[in-house]
Formats: structure tokens, C-alpha cells, sequence
């Protein structure tokens, strides 16, 4: 009897002392894993041990060489949950309540990046999927590590599925022993995302915009490549991410790229908020709305969406009449002219004088000493018209000359600038408010993202724009085919709001070389450009971006960008053609002739009022007095006078 209580009592103590090596082991293997990420990490714990094993495992966590934290629980706390990045749950499935613990964490989606786990599982003789977790969906972006005792090692694997519906994957990540500690194997040193990039060609939905109905079948082929561009360009770029990932296509197509309407998304974004699409299959501009369901991840489109013109004629902005000059010159003129009218009035009056004190007669020819006389004197010389009066005297002769001379090189400078200025075109127009005042017409390519953008705008800029150019009150609003918008911009002062890379493309079909000069562009969108987004939480993230990113290094982007787009025409015979003068460059002479016209029809009833007036004057005696007027003429009256004077 004593031998055996002996015998029951040595096994016991065996038992036990097996037992503790066993956990000691679990905790090396524990800490030199964790310590193998070489990273922050905050370990979150929902363990079933003894108090005596807790406290050796935070005394090997905190000792380490990078000490880490931990914290022991029984259930998911968000603030537990400070920095998720750093976290690491520690989960033993043995232990009660594991089951529940891992339930919670699905549905809080805690199995995806960033969260890490560690989770221990039951000893066996091969590596098996924990059954706590066999049925829930661990995908490609989770970081799932199972520890299990195989014999006398432990073998560390992660594990993830592809798909929900598919098998399990299992990676070795390394092994533990207690001769050799932790040794990490080769293949887990390739970043998480690389490894996984072989989906083996597992389907991934990707949503379409296609607004014409041949779309679909041109995306290989490109034979129209102005319809549908942006999807077309997607298609091709995206085709090197699927085959880098060994991935089949799942398409999904819609015809809006997916605004939210009563709350809910639809279209394209709709697509990737509900899950249904992972990728987007064309480019999407970002807002601060679509970032809570997409994430942007490239920027794969060398075009971008702007208003597209020629720059004006220069009379459309400036007067031109206005500018041979500057306003110092002006200035100067203008007092060149008062002190000439002066001078000449001087010399007028002086030369009238004399003519007087000698008694001559006949001075049809001599300039009248009065200050309208002088002025239209003046006048005449300045608008290059002769006159029919001069003065006599040799400085009047002098005065004349030197007022011709003058105004016969301003007015030949001024003819020149004014022939130049015709041909100019202006460069002012630079930001939206200088396309909102200018004369320029406006027109938008009628696509989904346009008309949105511009109806729903309210900015007061953009949307008077709209409201103002585009779709001004009682009149149709100017959408137009990409084609009819270029064709407008080539035979008028227009402004196009189009997708610039195909706007040059169908530009090289139609426009001369001459016509590719000028041309300027603005900016109507915030951001005007166009990323490559995914779906928030997409377990195929990493993938993707690692794909998209390795498109751009490769050149795989540019050479769609170059099939599909071009880039803005460059200016090789400006000045090439000859532009006809236009109403809109004799605008202000036009002008100025009717304001003549209606001033001189004033001035004369301004003079018939004022000649009737004198004629109806009472005289002295209350009775009215007849003027009466010498029709004999000049001539003859001075013939006489100079016969009573002898």
C-alpha cells in the first residue's frame, strides 16, 4: 500500500513538473515570436492559465529585449483597443470561452489588417486547423499565427483563406525547439502581401462604368477610343494587376461611376460600399464622402478633366484701340494737343491782328483766332485731314509743320500697333472668374461625372458658371458629344470642360497645325485628378496596391495612357494663318461712331432750339422783331466794302 501511494505520488510530481516545463516552453515560444516582429506590440490576452504562469509570461514579455505590453481580458473592449496596429491577441483554444472570444472578434471584423493573433493550439503529429476557427473567414490580409506542439518542437504556421468559400492555406512561418530556439523560415521574411499575391484564380469583382452599349466589346479591341475612355484605360491597366495576382475577373457594370442619393450610394461607389466590388474599374476623383466606403490607392491616368481653349482674340478682353499706347503716352499726347491749340490760337490771333492793322480784306484762307477753329484745326492734323485755312506768318507756317510731322509718325506707329494687335490673341484668361467675365461660349462633354459635378456644385464661382454659361435660365444647357464640343472650339472663341487627353486626340484628327497654338486650360474641379480606389476593408488591399504600384514602375501605365491619350499638341507655326478682322475688333469704333452720331444730332437741336429762340426774342415795345438776314455772298459783300472804304 505505501508503495503505491509512493508510486501515485512520484507520478503526480512528474506529471506536474512535465506540465511546467511545458508552459515555460509555451512562453519562450510565445516571447521570441513576438519579439521576431520587431515592431510595437500591445498583447491583448484571453488566457485560461494559472496565475503563477500569467505572471511568468508578463515577467518574459517585459524582460525582454524590446520589451512589450500585455494585458489580461475576457471579453473585446474598444478601449482595449487604442492603437490597433500594435495589438496582438493571444488566444489558447483549450481554454473555455474561446470560442465566444473568437465569435465577438469576427463580428467586430478584428481578423483583418492591422490586428495580429497568436493563437495556441492543441498538441497533435501534424499541423490541423484549429476547430475554433475552421469555419470563420481568416483572408489574405489577416495575420493569423497557430502554434502547435508537433513531437517535440513547435511549429508556428499562418493560416488564411483566399475566398470564404475556399480551402485553407497553411504558411510555415518557423519552428521552436529547445536546442535551436526560433528559427524563422525564408519564405516568411517576403512581406505578408508578396506571399499571398497567388490567388490562384479565385474571382474578383470589379465594377464597370459603361455609358454606351458597345463599349463592352471595344475594351480589347480600341477601336473607338473617345468613347468610354476612362473605362477603356482601366480595363488595360488593370489587366497586369490580375495577372500579377493570378487572379480571374468578375465583372460588374454599371453606368454611373456612384453618387449618394437619400443616403445611399449607387453606381460604382455603391458597388464597393455594400461589398460587392472589390476594385474599381475606372479612375475616381476624391472626396471627402467616398472615403468612408473607398480607399484611393494610385494614380494611373496621365489626363485630367479641365476646361479646354484657344486663347481669345485680344479685342475680346482688351480694347485695342486703346492699347497701341501706353498711358503715359496718352498723356503726353493729350497735352501736346492742349499746348498746340494754344499756341496756335496765340499765333491766330496775333497773324488776325496784323491782317487788321493793314487793312487787308480777304482772309478766307487765314485761320480764324477762335478756340473751336483752332480745335478743329488740331484736329484735321491729328486724323491726317487737310484744311482749308493756314496761317501766313512764318511762325505759323512753322507751328503747321511741326504738328503735321509729329502727328504723321504717331499716327504711322499707332496704324502699326494697331495691325499687330488685330493678329494677337490674349493670355489673361487664367482662373475661373476670368472665364465667367469673358466673352468666351462654355460648353461641358456630356458624361455622368460632369453633369453631376456641375449641377451640384456650390461653390458661388462654379456654380455661376453653370447657372451664367452653361446653363443660363430659358435655354437648353450646353452638354455636347466630346467630337461636337472640339469642333465648336475649333471654329470659335470656346471653352470645352472635357477629359483633356482625349480632347488632344481628337484634336490631331481635325485640327491644322496652326490651330494647336494657344491653347490653354482651368482647372473646374477641386481636384481634377482621377485615382484608382478599392474597397474599404478590402482583404485584397495590400495586393493591390503592391500591383498598382509595380504597374507605375514598369511603364505598364504610361503605355496605356499613350494608346489611349495624348498629350497637348505643341506649337510649331504660330502666326501661320491670317485671322479676318471681326465685328467684334471694330466693336469700339462702331461704338464711338454712333456716340458721334447722336451727339451731333443733340448739337443740332440744341442749335435749332437756340435759332428759334433768337428769332421769336420780344423787342422793346413788346412787339416781336423779324431778323433780317444779307444773303449776298461773302465774295461780292467784301467787293463792296472794299469799295466804300475808297
Amino acid at each position: 500500500m505505501y508503495r503505491c501511494v509512493t508510486f501515485f505520488c512520484a507520478m503526480f510530481l512528474c506529471s506536474s513538473f512535465a506540465l511546467s516545463i511545458l508552459k515555460d516552453n509555451d512562453i519562450k515560444v510565445i516571447v521570441d515570436v513576438i519579439q521576431s516582429f520587431n515592431k510595437p506590440s500591445d498583447v491583448i490576452s484571453n488566457l485560461c492559465w494559472t496565475n503563477t504562469s500569467k505572471k511568468k509570461l508578463t515577467i518574459s514579455l517585459t524582460q525582454a529585449n524590446k520589451p512589450r505590453s500585455i494585458k489580461f481580458v475576457s471579453a473585446l473592449h474598444d478601449n482595449d483597443l487604442v492603437y490597433p496596429e500594435k495589438n496582438i491577441f493571444l488566444i489558447d483554444v483549450s481554454c473555455k470561452g474561446t470560442k465566444a472570444f473568437l465569435n465577438e472578434a469576427a463580428s467586430r471584423k478584428y481578423y483583418g489588417r492591422p490586428h495580429r493573433w497568436f493563437i495556441i493550439n492543441r498538441p497533435a503529429n501534424e499541423v490541423r486547423v484549429p476547430l475554433e476557427i475552421y469555419n470563420m473567414h481568416m483572408l489574405p490580409d489577416s495575420e493569423v499565427y497557430v502554434m502547435q506542439l508537433i513531437n517535440n518542437s513547435y511549429s508556428i504556421n499562418l493560416m488564411y483563406k483566399i475566398k470564404p468559400n475556399r480551402e485553407w492555406i497553411i504558411e510555415n512561418y518557423g519552428n521552436w525547439s529547445t536546442e535551436n530556439g526560433l528559427t524563422i523560415s525564408s519564405h516568411a521574411k517576403e512581406a505578408l502581401a508578396v506571399r499571398r499575391r497567388d490567388l490562384a484564380r479565385a474571382s474578383i469583382a470589379t465594377s464597370m462604368v459603361i455609358t454606351d452599349n458597345s463599349s463592352f466589346a471595344d475594351l480589347e479591341v480600341l477601336q473607338y477610343k473617345q468613347i468610354d475612355p476612362v473605362t477603356k484605360s482601366g480595363y488595360h491597366q488593370l489587366t497586369p494587376l490580375y495577372e500579377f495576382m493570378n487572379a480571374s475577373r468578375e465583372f460588374i457594370l454599371t453606368d454611373q461611376w456612384g453618387y449618394r442619393a437619400n443616403g445611399t450610394w449607387y453606381g460604382m461607389v455603391g458597388h464597393l460600399a455594400d461589398g460587392t466590388a472589390e476594385i474599381a474599374g475606372a479612375v475616381l476623383f476624391i472626396t471627402e464622402e467616398r472615403m468612408q466606403h473607398v480607399e484611393y490607392m494610385s494614380h494611373p491616368m496621365a489626363s485630367s478633366v479641365k476646361f479646354l481653349f484657344r486663347e481669345p482674340p485680344l479685342s475680346y478682353q482688351n480694347n485695342l484701340y486703346l492699347l497701341p499706347f501706353q498711358a503715359s503716352v496718352w498723356y503726353c499726347i493729350a497735352s501736346f494737343v492742349m499746348v498746340l491749340i494754344v499756341a496756335m490760337y496765340v499765333s491766330a490771333y496775333w497773324e488776325a491782328k496784323k491782317v487788321k492793322d493793314k487793312h487787308k480784306g480777304d482772309d478766307t484762307a487765314v485761320l480764324v483766332p477762335t478756340i473751336s477753329d483752332v480745335t478743329i484745326f488740331v484736329m484735321c492734323a491729328i486724323s491726317q485731314q487737310g484744311s482749308t485755312v493756314e496761317l501766313k506768318g512764318m511762325l505759323g507756317r512753322l507751328m503747321i509743320l511741326i504738328l503735321f510731322l509729329v502727328f504723321l509718325f504717331l499716327y504711322t506707329a499707332y496704324s502699326a500697333s494697331i495691325v499687330v494687335l488685330l493678329q494677337s490673341s490674349s493670355n489673361q484668361i487664367r482662373t475661373l472668374t476670368d472665364l465667367l467675365n469673358s466673352k468666351l461660349e462654355l460648353g461641358v462633354e456630356d458624361t455622368p461625372y460632369n453633369r453631376y459635378w456641375f449641377m451640384n456644385e456650390k461653390e458661388p464661382i462654379r456654380r455661376a458658371i453653370y447657372e451664367k454659361k452653361i446653363a443660363p435660365s430659358g435655354s437648353k444647357p450646353k452638354f455636347f458629344d466630346l467630337t461636337e464640343g472640339v469642333l465648336q472650339l475649333q471654329k470659335k472663341p470656346f471653352a470645352l470642360n472635357c477629359n483633356l487627353g482625349v480632347a488632344y486626340k481628337v484634336m490631331e484628327k481635325y485640327f491644322y497645325e496652326h490651330e494647336k497654338c494657344g491653347l490653354q486650360e482651368i482647372s473646374y474641379l477641386q481636384d481634377d485628378n482621377p485615382w484608382q480606389a478599392v474597397r474599404r476593408g478590402s482583404p485584397y488591399r495590400e495586393i493591390f496596391k503592391i500591383g498598382l504600384l509595380r504597374n507605375e514602375e514598369f511603364g505598364l501605365n504610361d503605355r496605356t495612357n499613350r494608346i489611349i491619350y495624348s498629350k497637348k499638341p505643341v506649337c510649331s507655326v504660330r502666326g501661320g494663318s491670317f485671322v479676318s478682322v471681326s465685328l467684334v475688333d471694330c466693336y469700339p469704333i462702331l461704338l464711338l461712331l454712333l456716340y458721334g452720331m447722336i451727339l451731333g444730332v443733340l448739337l443740332l437741336l440744341v442749335e435749332i432750339f437756340h435759332h428759334r429762340k433768337i428769332l421769336n426774342m420780344p423787342c422793346g415795345g413788346g412787339k416781336s422783331q423779324r431778323l433780317l438776314v444779307d444773303t449776298t455772298p461773302h465774295s461780292e459783300l467784301s467787293d463792296k466794302m472794299q469799295v466804300a472804304e475808297l
